[in-house]
């Protein structure tokens, strides 16, 4: 995880019908300025932000006097056709959602259909935007029979596909207005690149290792024309309701600016319209307004009629969807209906999700990217949204099976809630001490329900794969991991060359921003592929490509861990002595390549990006024990509960460039701002899964990768703060809940055949 995180709160439960009855519990990510892109205070401060800015710069130029002047020039005709429109697109909305429902033998009536498509809009207004589009979804739909998962299936539908035609559509616009589209490499566009490569390598590479010979079973089937015809009637729904909004942007800026032509108006409303769907503010405000004022202002339109339009669309769209709520929420309960049981076979949603989730994580898990937006850059995990839904439908299926989840070893459950207990009251200590701080809320606290949210995910496929999705699950993550430390070690090769690439000298951070983060991920990878992957050849080379990515990483500690984790290994019997040589010679010769070829004509002096440095430079060691020495300090101060959640953070010590730092060292920061009390809970509960499962380490793979992984945190932990590292939670969770053979999985409900699409109707 990055040092640098905020997490947000999304509570859900559910009773045994998989109805939400309430608040959910869970948690979710994407949500710091650096780490979080959906946490509510963030999405507000980024609307407001953008939204002063707007109104600043609009009024700077022009003067308010020509807003309120542009709000009394729009005519009854036109505020008429724009309401016709927004209506439109909220009935285009609920069609679509009907339409798919029943596709996916969940049928709903239009009455209902309409209150959770209002109840949605409007929560996810209010509400993280995803977050509360499914709670509230959830709700009403759920009152007449229709499950959560199916829910969340349809909202990915609609989601999907209207990000496809929006994009597609404001690339056209772009065109229209522009001429062409291009990459600036200056601000960003070469990391782009990087990006999509490795999604689509690391993709690719985890479905050829774990899951694709499964996938191709399961999808095959679906491929016939009925498949096809559903895809395009989605996506002509989805038209229905995209054309209506954009008529809206188009009536209401012709309006305001009669003499701009209505084919560029057009153009520029997609571009609009795709702006103000990037999830990274309140409901599109702020977005709307600021990419209104930009796109319409490439075509001719005054800032100040672009800022009116923008409001409009706005204030409109909630006035319709508001109408509709208080219209169809009072008689929204209706009939319940129930599956058809016309065909012997149907898709079990719950299982798909159980399969798709924690295979996505795996890959996603490893992306923590930079998104821009205007006032900087947000610091997001691409598996975060994945990991929140993994954790809530793992706990709605304990509540079905109306039982606690079930582990390998007994009292999990307990830890988990003592640690929660330790973490809320550090935190109100921490608060009645300094204060409420977003770090301490956000980061420390709420991320404690992210990482869980991950642990949970693991353990969600485990609960209908049992062994297979364990295996499937490491796979895919071993081969993501590889695929991205095989990119890493071409940069470097290309950079030996004289080709202009951006790579720190001797330090390479993969797509985690931190190359002791990405260490600690190929560290993960290097277990799972210890343990798991079969077959000499493709062992020896996967563990070579990890070596390599180790390697250039430059991260002194990952070299310590890995040390300990193939020791480890050679004593628990899992690897050989042989295996380690070979590998050591692979790895030697893949990092030995860019130092030769820095030898060929012109290209002296450049040897340097391949060979790390090896001793530690002395602003980063003293900058590390600034942090440690200080925690030290809090913990003889606050000897027994510690300083409180965030207390060292709230003495804002800064780094050399002016960062906030926080303890480079996961048993000091426990011991600073938790006490003895807190590190003896956390310690603990760690020495007795490791205690418990080093018994069986040499004859189980789930406790040999428990071990192994527990062995690389606990030696990376003491210079650096691991403790929020995604990976090690998504592996050990996975772990945890596969049983020793005898016991019963995680979740009840396996069932004979491997393929998580197609079960009896009765089992659904």
């Amino acid at each position: 995880m990055s040092l640098q995180t905020q997490f947000s709160p999304e509570p859900i439960q559910a009773n045994d019908n998989w109805l939400p009855k309430g608040d959910l519990t869970g948690a979710s990510g994407n949500r710091s300025v650096r780490s979080r892109v959906h946490m509510q205070l963030i999405k507000a401060a980024v609307s407001l932000a953008l939204l002063a800015g707007v109104v600043i710069l609009v009024g700077y130029y022009y003067g308010l006097s020509e807003i309120s002047d542009d709000f009394r020039a729009i005519s009854i005709v036109s505020l008429g056709a724009i309401f016709a429109a927004l209506l439109a697109n909220a009935f285009a909305a609920v069609f679509r959602f009907k339409v798919i429902a029943a596709e996916i033998n969940h049928p709903i009536g239009f009455r209902p259909a309409m209150a959770a498509v209002a109840a949605g809009s409007l929560a996810g207004a209010v509400f993280f935007q995803i977050t509360g589009q499914l709670m509230a979804r959830g709700v009403i739909a759920g009152r007449g029979g229709m499950p959560f998962a199916a829910v969340v299936v349809i909202t990915a539908y609609e989601r999907i596909t209207a990000a496809i035609v929006s994009a597609l559509f404001a690339l056209g616009g772009a065109f229209f207005i522009f001429g062409n589209v291009y990459i600036d490499k200056s601000s960003g566009g070469a990391d782009l690149i990087k990006i999509i490569v490795g999604l689509v390598a690391a993709t690719s590479a985890g479905a050829l290792l774990g899951y694709g010979r499964m996938a191709v079973r399961t999808i095959t089937p679906l491929l016939t024309r009925h498949f096809v015809r559903r895809c395009l009637a989605v996506i002509g729904l989805t038209l229905l309701v995209h054309i209506p909004m954009q008529a809206a942007y188009v009536i209401a800026a012709h309006n305001l600016s009669p003499q701009t032509p209505i084919n560029d108006l057009i153009a520029a409303s997609a571009i609009v319209m795709f702006a103000t769907s990037v999830p990274i503010s309140l409901a599109g405000w702020g977005m709307r307004e600021m990419s209104a004022v930009v796109g319409l202002g490439a075509i001719g339109v005054s800032g100040h009629a672009a800022l009116t339009t923008a409001v409009i669309i706005g204030l409109g769209s909630l006035l319709v969807v508001g109408m509709i709520a208080a219209v169809s929420l009072p008689g929204a309960n209706g009939k319940k209906y129930v599956p058809s049981t016309k065909s012997s076979k149907s898709v079990d949603y719950y299982r798909v999700l159980a399969w798709l989730l924690p295979l996505s994580a795996a890959t996603l898990v490893l992306f923590q990217i930079h998104v821009p937006i205007p006032s900087g850059l947000i610091n997001a995990n691409l598996a975060d949204p994945i990991a929140v839904l993994g954790g809530v439908l793992f706990v709605l299926g304990a509540a079905r099976n109306r039982q606690l989840p079930q582990w390998r070893l007994p009292n999990i459950n307990l830890a988990i809630v003592i640690g929660t207990l330790v973490l809320a009251g550090s935190l109100l200590l921490g608060a009645s001490r300094f204060g409420w701080t977003t770090w301490a809320v956000t980061n420390r606290f709420l991320g404690w329900f992210v990482i869980l949210g991950y642990g949970a995910t693991g353990a969600l496929i485990i609960g209908d794969g049992r062994k297979e999705g364990f295996r499937l699950l490491l796979l895919t993550f071993v081969g993501a991991a590889a695929a991205i430390a095989g990119i890493e070690a071409a940069l470097v090769a290309l950079k030996s060359v004289g080709f202009p690439v951006s790579i720190a000298a001797g330090s390479v951070e993969g797509f985690a921003q931190n190359r002791n983060a990405f260490a600690f991920q190929l560290l993960m990878a290097m277990s799972a592929a210890i343990v798991l992957v079969r077959g000499q050849t493709l062992r020896i080379a996967l563990f070579a490509v990890i070596l390599s990515g180790l390697w250039f990483s430059g991260s002194r500690s990952g070299w310590i861990s890995a040390a300990f984790v193939i020791a480890t290994s050679l004593y628990l019997g899992v690897l050989t002595a042989r295996e380690i040589v070979l590998a050591f010679v692979w790895a030697a010769g893949v990092a030995i390549v860019p130092i030769l070829l820095s030898f060929l004509p012109g290209l002296t002096g450049i040897a340097n990006h391949a060979i790390p440095n090896l001793l530690p430079e002395i602003a980063s060691t003293q900058e590390r024990w600034i942090t440690i020495v200080g925690g030290l300090k809090l913990f003889l101060s606050h000897p027994v509960f510690g300083a409180g959640l965030g207390a060292f953070r709230n003495e804002l010590i800064l780094s050399a460039d002016g960062t906030p730092l926080i303890i480079h060292s996961t048993p000091v920061w426990l011991l600073a701002e938790m006490g003895i009390v807190g590190f003896a809970v956390f310690t603990v509960a760690a020495l007795w899964v490791f205690i418990g499962e080093w018994q069986h380490a040499r004859k189980d793979q789930a406790s040999a990768l428990i071990v192994l992984c527990f062995v690389a945190f606990a030696v990376t932990s003491g210079p650096g703060d691991v403790f929020y590292q995604r990976t090690f939670w998504l592996l050990v969770g996975a772990g945890l809940a596969l049983q020793q053979s005898g016991k019963s999985g995680a979740l009840k409900g396996h069932r004979e055949s491997i393929n998580p699409l197609i079960v009896k109707t009765a089992n659904v």
